[in-house]
């Protein structure tokens, strides 16, 4: 295992006249101390450091302080909480969701209203149950970003603006003339491709990749997110954007700082992103031979993993995308505990029925149902997933051994899967990388540091620092040592303030 202790160095500590005009009694208000416990960082991937028993002070929503022995200078203003034998770690980040709607529910039905403000006053907290302090919506929006920020208690959002061509993925899924009157319509790429598909009120010069990337600068976006899927299910034959038309939002993107993410699961996707250069591929490889020669699959895969880690191209694997679609088969799915803590009761109850049933129904058509008791169906959809399973696991591993840089992102969720729910699929997510080979110490990393690097964050978050923003879980068990230490949270610490983390469950509210 790839960690070991440490002192606690000189720049964590605070000189006598400095701790002690933090610790005077003005100062306490707002104060939180954790008192005799171990901090875990990540120092790079695959390796992280354990202090030795300290103290650490949070004022105003920030670590204030890490030393030994605070608590003596500490007065009844400060909250305390007692660390011993526990080990404190920062907030989970997960850089793949989509925040907006409630999984596996489709329509707006008037009875089903305080179901639904019910479910998604929950599920803030469900992230925060299972440790995630921060997450990344890659087809966000700013007033729905500000909106999800206001909430009380859950994860910091930040988001990525969707760039597309018209009838590409996703505009494919509206209607030709609606995906010219949504307000995504503002960051559309006039394609070349398509010079007479535009309305008469489309103005290109307001939508060329430098235009369109300004745009989602100036509304607040991190990120950029393209895409490169020629299509599934019903839709397929997408077009999609030239290696020109990407390079070139690429290369406005870099000028202002913002990472670009491309969506793609294909070898296809995968070539197309080492010629796009763009900064992310944000789904494993599920499917080897879509849109490729099988020889070709057959003689390149470790090779792309090779340009990919030599390109500095990083990678979410997203693999819990897979599993949770076919767990909608699964006739077991309630029964697992921690989907209680995740889920409130009257939506999950609601999964349970005819109308909560539609996305399984979808999927169980094509494996006579009606024939099948429902083990049996479950089985031969799983069956059927073992393929792109199998290969992404195979693409995962190789990008692993290559150095490819692995960002953990969940895509929660990818779709109107129930099995997708807030927090609990990133757990899940946690499981699959462990079974593709990477290292509890790696894990630890790309869910810390590593994804706060990537969002050009490491100087706020990521780590459990002086002068960084506490965004903290208290541990009863050492997370190096087994992931299930994940599931021992006591304490989830959310811009400062604490919160037990069994107020977080759904089963509290």
């Amino acid at each position: 295992m790839m960690f070991s202790e440490f002192i606690v160095s000189p720049r964590f500590l605070v000189v006598s006249s400095l701790l002690m005009s933090l610790l005077s009694p003005t100062a306490q208000a707002d104060s939180l101390l954790i008192k005799q416990v171990r901090i875990i960082n990540s120092v790079s991937d695959g390796q992280a450091k354990i202090s030795k028993v300290s103290d650490v002070l949070i004022r105003d929503g920030k670590i204030q302080a890490i030393a030994p022995n605070l608590s003596r200078h500490a007065s009844k203003a400060t909250a305390q909480i007692d660390g011993r034998g526990r080990f404190l770690i920062p907030g989970l980040i997960d850089s793949h969701v989509h925040l907006d709607g409630v999984p596996g529910y489709a329509g707006d039905d008037s009875k089903d209203a305080a179901m639904l403000q019910e479910a998604r006053a929950q599920m803030p907290r469900s992230y925060a149950y299972f440790g995630f302090t921060t997450v990344l919506d890659l087809t966000g929006d700013a007033g729905f970003i500000a909106k999800w920020n206001a909430q009380p208690a859950g994860p910091q959002a930040h988001f990525c603006t969707p760039v597309t061509i018209p009838n590409g993925y996703p505009a494919s899924w509206m209607d030709k003339d609606l995906q010219f009157q949504v307000p995504a319509t503002k960051y559309m790429l006039f394609d070349p491709a398509q010079p007479n598909v535009y309305p008469a009120n489309f103005k290109t010069d307001d939508h060329t990749p430098q235009a369109v990337v300004n745009a989602a600068k100036q509304d607040g976006a991190n990120c950029i997110k393209v895409f490169y899927e020629t299509g599934f299910g019903p839709k397929k034959n997408l077009p999609v954007p030239s290696v020109a038309l990407i390079q070139e939002v690429v290369k406005q993107a870099k000028h202002l700082k913002m990472p670009v993410y491309l969506h793609g699961n294909s070898q296809a996707s995968y070539e197309f992103a080492l010629k796009a250069g763009v900064t992310t591929l944000v789904h494993g490889m599920w499917h080897e031979a879509k849109n490729v020669e099988q020889f070709a699959n057959q003689t390149r895969l470790k090779q792309i993993a090779d340009e990919i880690a030599q390109a500095g191209i990083s990678v979410q694997p997203t693999m819990q995308v897979l599993y949770g679609e076919h767990e909608e088969l699964n006739p077991d799915f309630f029964k697992n505990p921690m989907v209680a803590q995740a889920i409130p009761q009257r939506l999950m109850a609601w999964y349970q029925t005819d109308a909560g049933q539609w996305m399984k129904n979808i999927l169980a058509e094509d494996f006579e149902p009606a024939t099948k008791t429902p083990a049996e169906l479950y089985q031969s959809v799983k069956t059927m997933y073992q393929k792109p399973l199998s290969t992404v696991r195979r693409m995962t591993a190789e990008l692993h051994q290559q150095g490819a840089k692995m960002l953990f992102g969940s895509d929660t969720p990818s779709g109107p899967f129930y099995t997708q729910f807030p927090g609990i699929n990133g757990r899940w997510e946690m499981d699959r990388w462990l079974e593709a080979g990477m290292s509890l110490p790696e894990l630890f990393s790309a869910l810390t540091m590593k994804n706060a690097r990537a969002l050009g964050l490491e100087k706020t978050i990521g780590s459990v620092e002086v002068g960084k923003q506490a965004d903290l879980l208290l541990l009863t068990t050492n997370p190096l040592l087994d992931v299930r230490a994940y599931d021992t949270i006591e304490q989830v610490i959310l811009r400062g303030k604490a919160h037990q983390r069994a107020v977080l469950s759904a089963q509290s509210h």
